[in-house]
């Protein structure tokens, strides 16, 4: 048991600081959209819109949030992972666990949606495994010295 802890460690030590990127960037791109959607409500009050047209920008917030901003910080999570991590076997467990934040980002966000919730998240999780895993073919190719410990 003692030396598997000591084997898996460094991988979730990454994993944790990756999330905590994640989380970081997530906080960071929060911040722009808060920016964006307080500029669209008041754009769409000086033009006199409806409510239901103030509320699409919020909506719009979201969807960008969802399928642009999440999709590229579970992606660029996996290759770092598939790259850094020292247990190739397990790089895409490693993945999905660095990419938690965005995985209940992207849930939280269609709570009110379970099906749809559902499909994002198995999105980003099958994102994820696929580009930590050919990462940890292209590292192994191009390092192969190192892959053959």
């Amino acid at each position: 048991m003692i030396k598997w802890l000591r084997r898996v460690t460094p991988d979730l030590f990454l994993a944790a600081v990756v999330a905590l990127l994640i989380t970081l960037a997530l906080d960071k791109l929060d911040t722009i959209e808060s920016d964006r959607i307080v500029g669209g409500v008041r754009w769409a009050a000086r033009d006199g819109l409806t409510i239901d047209e103030r509320i699409g920008v919020f909506e719009q917030s979201i969807r960008r949030s969802i399928f642009f901003h999440q999709p590229v910080l579970v992606a660029g999570a996996a290759i770092i992972v598939g790259f850094i991590c020292r247990n190739r076997r397990w790089a895409w467990l490693t993945a999905i666990m660095a990419t938690v934040p965005a995985l209940l980002m992207g849930a939280g966000f269609l709570v009110d949606a379970p099906l749809t919730g559902s499909v994002v998240v198995a999105s980003y999780v099958t994102l994820a495994v696929f580009l930590a895993s050919l990462s940890v073919v292209v590292r192994n190719r191009l390092v192969p010295a190192v892959a053959r410990e």
